[in-house]
């Protein structure tokens, strides 16, 4: 039941993104002649910013960080339900103010022209996080979405889509050819609505 009702919400989002007014905009990067060392330098750059972010976050609070595995867990900290969806959420924050200064240029315009082989790395480890928390790491105990489930009460399933919408619209900024300007707005405006959501719940 959840499945269908996950399936028929992003089938939903996509035809009301669909019916929004289009105007061409911007030049999508292509994989073809990227430099593979740049490249996997931004990938590599993205993900550390992202545990970077939640580092950040947990210091700035005053929490004891420790490791178990890959993961950076928090031992003996009492947290507030506030407190946890800020920490949980750090990494994903992080990963979208670096996707907005890949994908804009110094004035703040969306970028017409393909970002370099290091920014879109950057962004596609956004991508690549915000898919793996949609998908197989969405119900990992140490895990982003996991932490914000606990804060909230909400499933795994609505806050890994609610994460990733951004994402896949990232994607299209990135790659797509001819992208429409809604689409770096709705971007944007998501992201802005979940900063302001996570950090006045």
């Amino acid at each position: 039941m959840k499945s269908r009702l996950s399936r028929a919400v992003i089938l939903y989002i996509w035809l009301l993104i669909g019916s929004l007014p289009t105007g061409a905009h911007g030049e999508g990067w292509s994989l073809r002649e990227a430099d593979w060392g740049s490249l996997t330098l931004g990938i590599v750059s993205g993900i550390v910013a992202h545990e970077a972010g939640h580092l950040v976050v947990a210091k700035s609070k005053g929490y004891t960080v420790s490791h178990d595995g890959l993961s950076i867990t928090y031992p003996g900290t009492d947290f507030t339900r506030a407190g946890q969806l800020q920490l949980a959420s750090a990494g994903f924050q992080t990963q979208w103010v670096l996707s907005e200064l890949v994908l804009r240029d110094k004035n703040g315009r969306e970028n017409t022209k393909p970002p370099t082989d290091f920014g879109a790395g950057v962004v596609i480890s956004y991508v690549g996080v915000s898919a793996a928390y949609l998908t197989f790491l969405k119900n990992q105990y140490n895990g982003d979405i996991y932490g914000m489930s606990r804060a909230t009460g909400m499933s795994h399933d609505r806050l890994a889509l609610m994460m990733a919408i951004p994402a896949m619209l990232d994607a299209w900024r990135l790659f797509g050819n001819d992208v429409p300007t809604w689409v770096p707005a709705v971007s944007v405006m998501s992201k802005g609505v979940g900063a302001a959501w996570i950090w006045t719940y």
